[in-house]
């Protein structure tokens, strides 16, 4: 493992791509995530009874997942960093180094699970790619993309640095959205991806304020209110109500001087969370 600075010129130059392998792989670790996070819960239950059934026919497999981490998975994996030039939109195994039982379980993940949402799936991921490309322009790449996992690091001077298996030569930085947990870093001669976590649930589930609510607040708030069922930041906040991140902030600045959201810092960047008066406003609404 060596450490690489990348070059202004490269993190200029940078691409965002969308993989459906890289998607299927992080969905296959929320499947088998023995402590989900508590907002995955509605739709793990939509589909892990049909996840387990599927692995009582291989119970290697069933013992392959509970003896690695899930954060583990792609170095096992040894995912190629995605063609950002390339349609995504199928599942593509060819030059996997995998065993043909692992293969199938990623194959059914992806016809089972993910090839139905991944139409939803790709809109959040691509919106949430724009959020962080605009917060970019706005103040840099530190701000948009504070947390892309263990294995980097901003440093002072504003350069990325990042821990990969050999220091590329003059390769092509990607940063790729997932739904997964935690992030991690593929690569290859000409590539290095920087796969990172979005914070959301894999297909973000309706988040419709009550119709009175709007009335007092506006639309635009009552929807801000309802998505923020849980802390997040702006970049999040946008990618689920399709505003931009300068008009979330502007909406977030007026709900925290009425009292209804508060802030905290979370590394680089802060996250909104509903206050008690704001859990009290929502559950007194009619509908």
């Amino acid at each position: 493992m060596g450490q690489w600075q990348v070059s202004t010129e490269t993190l200029v130059a940078c691409r965002f791509a969308f993989a459906p392998l890289v998607e299927t792989v992080a969905t296959l670790g929320i499947l088998a995530e023995i402590r989900p996070e508590p907002w995955r819960r509605a739709w793990l239950a939509t589909h892990r009874p049909a996840f387990q059934q599927h692995l009582a026919t291989a119970p290697h497999l069933d013992d392959w997942l509970r003896d690695r981490r899930a954060a583990h998975w792609p170095t096992e994996f040894r995912l190629p960093p995605p063609d950002p030039d390339a349609a995504p939109h199928g599942l593509d195994l060819t030059g996997l180094d995998l065993s043909p039982a692992l293969a199938e379980l990623l194959d059914w993940t992806w016809q089972h699970v993910v090839h139905p949402e991944w139409p939803a799936r790709l809109r959040t991921l691509r919106a949430d790619a724009t959020a962080r490309r605009r917060l970019a322009d706005h103040h840099g790449w530190p701000a948009a993309l504070p947390s892309l996992g263990p294995r980097h690091r901003w440093l002072s001077t504003g350069r990325l640095q990042l821990t990969v298996a050999a220091e590329p030569a003059d390769a092509e930085l990607l940063f790729v959205p997932t739904s997964a947990r935690h992030g991690w870093i593929a690569q290859d001669a000409t590539r290095v991806a920087v796969i990172y976590p979005v914070s959301a649930a894999p297909v973000p589930t309706p988040r419709t304020p009550p119709a009175s609510l709007g009335r007092l607040l506006g639309s635009a708030r009552a929807e801000l209110l309802a998505g923020l069922d849980r802390p997040r930041d702006t970049v999040q906040l946008a990618t689920l109500t399709g505003l931009s991140p300068a008009a979330v902030g502007d909406h977030l600045t007026i709900l925290l001087d009425a009292r209804l959201v508060s802030h905290a810092r979370s590394g680089a960047a802060g996250r909104y969370y509903r206050t008690a008066l704001a859990e009290a406003l929502l559950s007194a609404q009619p509908g």
